[in-house]
């Protein structure tokens, strides 16, 4: 569930990424988060929204052209 600036602090929102894009130990065959934002670290690409910038929704938007 997408979790909006206002309802949440920042705290919760690098914890929200770090749980939805939590790295599988080295099973990146069975994963590819890598893959979707191009070897760039999700905590990296969300990071507007972790600080209260933008919504989750806009930045995830970029990334299914």
């Amino acid at each position: 569930m997408k979790k909006l600036i206002v309802e949440t602090t920042k705290q919760e929102r690098k914890d929200y990424v770090q749980k939805l894009f939590h790295c599988h130990n080295g099973d990146c065959d069975n994963c590819g988060v890598c893959q979707i934002f191009k070897g760039v670290s999700p905590q990296v690409v969300f990071q507007d929204y972790i600080e209260g910038k933008r919504e989750f929704q806009d930045i995830a938007k970029e990334f299914h052209r």
